[in-house]
């Protein structure tokens, strides 16, 4: 079922009093009542009534106007358990199987009827506001600009629904919103056309001697001195923190330089016995050692090989960037401040390979051993070249042509801006709704300013309007179904987070978004560079991820946690969904697989054989590494810790919500938390703490369906690394041993966290009906409702033709009757 079903309070687990029980079947037998009641009287009032009210129900006050649909939901969620067997418990009194059959069929037919009223009554228009991350590629996708909505003072942040920032009952309009969307419209249309001619891409290089030792002119000096023909380098220790761009290496920067640069960097690294390769961190500057890195890699090459480094980076200029040398052990084995002004002072030392030992400062703390192998993860640098700002042909045909010449006349200005509606308003456009737009221009011109920039007011009128800002669908009559430019809209947000692209509009136009035209227009979008949006902006809503990070782990307590293995643990699921839908992998590979996605610090963090190249590369995995699949990932047991402990409810709640599509109700008010251990007692685990914390009668029942999903993941810490045993802060004796088993809301148990996967494996449907509800909530932009449970199973099906494989899952959504109704 959906998402909004499981606000229902643990409904059904609490079990039926026998004696209730018995007094509602005699009631019923003296006056016999219509099945539908009949059924609630003898096996749910008892316990859901008034004279008990159970998990905070009470099924006589439900509302029995279908039509409305308030309590929809709740009655849904009934026929689930009913048919499931949960209710009544198994320890109670049980219906005939006519009398669950009776009972299904009334109240089928009643929500069904509710249905089809609820649809025959739905409103004439629909708005769904853009999200940050769609005006940003909407606005690239149609002009070539490159702007961030979420650098400070532009976009406001979108409201998160359960991880989903793009819902359009979260996204509403408050007057600040409204005042950075002109802001914003009129800076993109700045950088698009720029009022003043923009100077050319500039190429800047700077070598180790340039950043390092002033020009290097007295150190290569000292280095012809030697006859040493190495050339200089600049040896980035860890925790250094210099420069790396600076503001005024193009010259006289201003907005209109922002856009897309390159980035080439010759480096190598020397990398400790047993130690973590380099990393390099490029950003801007947080802390003393610390960058909040745009750019972030791992330097493998050793150092009489070093490697050309390409990236390329989306610049807000002007701009200051800086490098940092990451590495987990570096203050801790040395007095920090001294460390670094031994080694960091200007003229030093002079550094061109591990060899020349000669050349380094006496006095500065040991950076190598006596056969030149390294003591910390160092980054050795050779040059950095920035070039740009770039902007590539497309970017400039998606231009070309947008503004009327200085003498247009004025019918040429309003197919110009009608052309530009249609394309920013992602439908045909009437000149009657642009009148408004011409007029400012014709007054802007009136006025005295140039045709270019009276058309670029017009221009930020179209961008600030609704048909912009918001999908919207319906007008101007209320109808049942999208439209083909409605559902053009709708495919392109699904799966490019964007505009449809001009394949797309013609095929909207020439009414081709049907049948065989859907699926080529489908297969075409799945196989597209843009289906990458999709794979980041989903994975990352789908699992949660903005929460990585949250509760930043205890540094005494994870000393070898760092913002490089954060991020990369926040990149792992990304990666390993992008590796699932692009080979088409059957869906049991996101509960348990025998390969994850993994650079060079989460093999180090995970203990798994490095990877032979950069980046992230698929790893394989053996049953003692204890991974495999999302439940394992650092990122999803990390994510739900509190920086200092693991959290096995909350882990509950995430999986709950993730992998079964079910919102467990929140916690009672005033309810006691889980004290720390008392010194003078025992060591006990946080296991035995949520035993005791289960006797209060208030939290069993919810306890019951949550906890088990959390506890099989006990043998993870709070940053997800294996252990047997417990570390508890407080207390006497022994560790705690770690105890993973637990038993299913169904009966069914399991010892650890393998045993639980597969009983997941087993259950495999419900995964990929959650799955899809996901997708769907995404794609749709709203909520799921019990309206929409037919349709699911239909994508259901359809799925289940190939074997659920996650490309054809996303498929069958998108081709779905769901996707085009309103």
């Amino acid at each position: 079922m959906t998402r909004f079903a499981f606000s229902l309070p643990a409904l059904f687990i609490a079990s039926l009093g026998s004696a209730g029980a018995v007094h509602a079947a005699a009631s019923a037998a003296t006056a016999p009542a219509e099945p539908f009641d009949a059924f609630l009287k003898t096996y749910c009032i008892s316990c859901h009534g008034p004279d008990k009210e159970k998990g905070d129900l009470r099924i006589d006050q439900l509302s029995r106007d279908f039509k409305v649909g308030a309590d929809t939901h709740h009655w849904a969620e009934m026929i689930e358990q009913v048919n499931s067997g949960e209710m009544p418990p198994k320890k109670e009194k049980q219906p005939a199987q006519a009398e669950i059959a009776a009972f299904i069929s009334s109240l089928d037919t009643r929500i069904k009827d509710g249905r089809a009223a609820r649809m025959a009554a739905r409103p004439a228009v629909a708005h769904y506001r853009l999200s940050r991350k769609e005006y940003q590629n909407t606005v690239y996708d149609l002009l070539g600009v490159r702007y961030d909505p979420a650098k400070p003072g532009e976009l406001n942040e979108d409201t998160r629904w359960h991880g989903f920032e793009r819902l359009g009952s979260e996204l509403s309009l408050s007057p600040s919103h409204v005042d950075r969307y002109y802001r914003a419209a009129e800076l993109v249309l700045e950088r698009a056309f720029p009022a003043a001619a923009t100077s050319e891409a500039r190429k800047v290089r700077k070598t180790a001697a340039d950043l390092r030792y002033n020009g290097g002119k007295d150190q290569q000096a000292a280095l012809d001195r030697f006859g040493i023909k190495r050339p200089l380098r600049y040896l980035l220790f860890p925790g250094t923190v210099q420069n790396a761009l600076s503001n005024n290496w193009f010259g006289n920067v201003g907005p209109q330089h922002s856009g897309l640069y390159k980035v080439r960097i010759q480096a190598s690294g020397v990398r400790p016995i047993g130690g973590q390769p380099a990393h390099l961190s490029i950003g801007k500057r947080t802390g003393e050692e610390t960058v909040d890195g745009i750019l972030d890699f791992d330097i493998t090459a050793p150092e009489d090989k070093p490697q050309v480094y390409e990236f390329d980076v989306d610049l807000e200029m002007p701009a200051t960037l800086d490098f940092c040398v990451v590495a987990t052990d570096v203050v801790d084995r040395r007095s920090g401040a001294a460390f670094r002004n031994a080694l960091g002072s200007r003229g030093g030392y002079i550094f061109t390979h591990s060899s020349e030992t000669t050349l380094l400062n006496s006095n500065a703390p040991q950076m190598f051993d006596d056969k030149g192998n390294g003591l910390f993860s160092t980054v050795l640098l050779d040059w950095i070249e920035w070039e740009g700002p770039l902007q590539t042909e497309a970017e400039k045909a998606l231009r070309k042509d947008l503004l009327p010449a200085d003498d247009a006349t004025p019918e040429v200005v309003a197919q110009h801006l009608q052309r530009f509606a249609e394309r920013a308003w992602r439908r045909p456009v009437n000149t009657e709704e642009l009148a408004q737009y011409l007029e400012s221009y014709r007054t802007e011109r009136e006025a005295g300013e140039k045709p270019a920039e009276a058309y670029r007011v017009a221009m930020q009128g179209v961008l600030t309007s609704r048909n912009f800002l918001y999908l919207v669908e319906g007008e101007p009559t209320a109808r049942e179904t999208l439209n083909d430019w409605e559902l053009a809209s709708r495919l392109s947000f699904f799966l490019w987070s964007s505009m449809p692209d001009e394949a797309l509009f013609a095929s909207a136009k020439s009414g081709a978004l049907k049948g065989e035209g859907l699926r080529k227009e489908v297969g075409r979008m799945l196989t597209d560079g843009r289906i990458n949006r999709f794979i980041d902006d989903f994975s990352r809503q789908w699992l949660q991820l903005h929460r990585v990070g949250m509760f930043p782990p205890d540094k005494k307590l994870y000393p070898n946690y760092d913002r490089w293995l954060e991020v990369s643990m926040r990149d792992e699921p990304v990666e390993f969904f992008r590796e699932m839908l692009v080979k088409n992998l059957p869906m049991d590979g996101f509960l348990d697989s025998n390969w994850t996605m993994a650079n060079a610090r989460l093999c180090d963090f995970y203990g798994l054989p490095e990877p032979k190249k950069d980046g992230f590369q698929r790893v394989s995995l053996k049953p003692e590494d204890h991974r495999g699949g999302l439940l394992t990932m650092g990122a999803s047991l990390g994510l739900t810790s509190d920086g200092t402990r693991h959290r096995p409810v909350h882990r509950g709640v995430w999986l709950s919500e993730v992998i079964l599509a079910k919102t467990p109700p929140p916690p009672p008010a005033n309810v006691p938390a889980i004290e720390p251990n008392p010194p003078t007692s025992a060591k006990a685990s946080l296991r035995d703490k949520l035993e005791a914390h289960r006797d209060n009668v208030n939290c069993a029942a919810c306890h019951a369906k949550i906890d088990p999903l959390g506890l099989a993941w006990d043998n993870y810490d709070a940053i997800g690394q294996w252990r047997t045993h417990e570390k508890t802060a407080t207390g006497t004796g022994a560790a705690p041993v770690v105890n993973p088993s637990g038993e299913m809301p169904d009966g069914r148990t399991f010892k650890d966290a393998t045993e639980f996967k597969n009983l997941l494996l087993a259950d495999r449907e419900k995964f990929v009906h959650a799955f899809i509800e996901h997708l769907c909530t995404y794609g749709l932009r709203r909520v799921l409702t019990v309206d929409d449970e037919d349709d699911i199973k239909a994508i259901m099906a359809e799925a289940k033709k190939s074997q659920f494989k996650v490309k054809d899952v996303v498929r069958a959504v998108a081709m779905s009757e769901l996707m085009r109704k309103r």
